[in-house]
């Protein structure tokens, strides 16, 4: 009887015909995820958080190569399994054209390395090679919604702990949002302050480290949870000391190379801080280990080659004709072909307000790239009896390039702004659908503002951006329609007035809208 350890891998020497259908099918396979390639490669060089992720696709290169042995020794007959998830990766292929969205092509491009790995080795080898092909999940960006609120997540948790360091050293300080008060400083956590460059590269590395600890399974789980509350204290941390120097010398000290400078030793300590978890494990395991010991090889075990009736010629061979069949049909479900209903500009709406006062505000170059839309307003108005409103919309004709909506709770707070309250309303009839919005109070040092907001998209009223995301790929798909709209009313509310007055100003203007709404955001 054989072991997995020194079966032979069921490979014949020289040229094959099975090997022409494998080059085929892998062709095919990147013409199909092309486009999805391409974005990766933009987002990797393009957003900081995500520039480590050049080197994922190498590491799980360097994991297979560096156990080639047993790699080798776990190839078996092709497995039917390995036709079902690359028919799952074509369908992902497909709903990704269909709704322009490129995380589920991207996610498609790992589901069809496990289903061509699987058509040529068999479960045997999938099963020997999981690690290094589910570790390229990291090089997939998340969407760029949860960037937004977790970015903004992390800048308040970074900014509030910041801040209680920066008292601890007797520094008097005042945090209004994301903005530390210095007196003659004032430095704004921004984006890029977040932690979030720190976090996606030390998670993938927590990840890693988790799979070479040897130990129970929940020290690997504790091992990965702990990279998320390193890398909030450790960039709290460097905040704190970002502004102490600022206090101290002036506001270049939180700027160029000492700001570079600061964000590459934080990462270090990040490092020092999860291998003091490990070793910290390793006194709990019984018995003791250093940090050292526990921390293994990055070894793939070999499986005994598995065995089927399937040939690897006709199996890869089907592969190549399904992703073949696939491109033909994502040329004709790509966004141009879907439904832009007629509609009119917003540079009308302030017309529909009659009497009320109106101006115009322009969006800065910076601010518009960041929107995404095809069409925005903002719009101050003053009604006869002086009343305030501020009117903002946004529309996308489709979804696009990975554009969407960002939620106000996202930029509210980094304007100085707390949210104070946020509750979701139901709002009745809205143009024939039921209409759910978000209601927020928000203050900044004692001035108040009433905030409504909502998605207006194909029909329906939306208030939670996940159902919106939701619906965005259902009508994508049943209907070829993914345009729609995010409109925000805001109001302030005036010194001596009440809520309630507020309240129904908001009303008024909302009932207003309801008659005119779909002209510019088509039902």
């Amino acid at each position: 009887m054989t072991t997995a350890t020194d079966a032979k891998p069921r490979l014949k020497g020289g040229f094959e015909p099975w090997m022409a259908a494998l080059g085929v099918a892998l062709a095919l396979s990147i013409v199909l995820f092309w486009d999805a390639f391409g974005d990766l490669w933009m987002r990797w060089g393009a957003q900081q958080e995500l520039s480590h992720s050049y080197f994922i696709p190498v590491i799980s290169a360097w994991l297979v190569w560096t156990n080639r042995k047993e790699v080798m020794a776990s190839i078996g007959e092709p497995s039917l399994a390995g036709a079902g998830l690359f028919a799952l990766a074509c369908l992902l292929a497909l709903l990704g054209r269909v709704t322009e969205s490129f995380l589920f092509q991207q996610i498609g491009i790992v589901v069809a390395v496990a289903g061509l790995t699987a058509a040529f080795g068999g479960l045997s080898l999938l099963r020997t090679t999981a690690a290094p092909i589910a570790f390229l999940l990291f090089a997939v960006p998340p969407p760029y919604m949860l960037i937004t609120i977790l970015s903004w997540k992390f800048q308040e948790w970074s900014s509030i702990l910041g801040v209680a360091m920066i008292k601890l050293m007797d520094i008097p300080v005042f945090l209004t949002g994301n903005i530390i008060d210095l007196g003659e400083y004032k430095l704004q956590v921004a984006e890029a302050c977040s932690g979030l460059r720190y976090l996606f590269p030390f998670l993938s590395l927590g990840v890693m480290t988790a799979y070479i600890y040897r130990g129970p399974l929940w020290h690997k789980a504790a091992i990965v949870l702990a990279t998320v509350p390193i890398t909030i204290l450790m960039n709290s941390f460097r905040i704190a000391v970002t502004g102490a120097l600022v206090q101290a010398y002036g506001t270049s000290h939180a700027e160029g190379a000492l700001h570079f400078f600061e964000g590459w030793v934080v990462f270090l300590l990040c490092l020092a801080a999860l291998f003091a978890v490990v070793a910290a494990l390793g006194l709990l395991q019984k018995p003791r280990v250093s940090a050292l010991s526990a921390l293994g090889s990055p070894e793939l075990r070999p499986t005994a080659p598995s065995a089927s009736r399937l040939k690897r010629l006709p199996s890869l061979g089907g592969l190549a004709a399904l992703a073949a069949a696939t491109l033909v049909a994502a040329r004709a479900a790509s966004v141009d072909s879907l439904i832009t209903p007629p509609r009119a500009d917003f540079d009308q709406l302030p017309a529909e307000f009659s009497g009320w006062r109106s101006q115009i505000r322009e969006l800065t170059p910076e601010i518009a790239d960041v929107i995404g839309a095809d069409d925005t307003i903002v719009v101050d108005m003053v009604s006869p009896a002086g009343d305030h409103l501020n009117v903002y919309a946004a529309y996308l004709e489709a979804r696009r390039d990975g554009r969407s909506w960002h939620s106000p709770r996202q930029c509210i707070p980094g304007g100085g702004w707390e949210i104070r309250s946020h509750t979701v309303v139901d709002g009745g009839r809205f143009n024939g659908a039921p209409l759910r919005y978000n209601r927020l109070l928000i203050e900044n040092r004692g001035a108040r503002q009433l905030v409504y907001y909502w998605y207006p998209q194909r029909g329906r009223n939306l208030a939670n951006e996940f159902m919106m995301r939701f619906w965005l790929t259902y009508d994508a798909v049943t209907r070829h329609r993914s345009d729609g709209a995010m409109v925000r009313l805001m109001t302030v509310v005036n010194s001596g007035e009440t809520l309630e007055a507020a309240e129904a100003r908001l009303q008024a203007a909302l009932a207003k809208m309801e008659g005119f709404l779909p002209k510019y955001v088509p039902l």
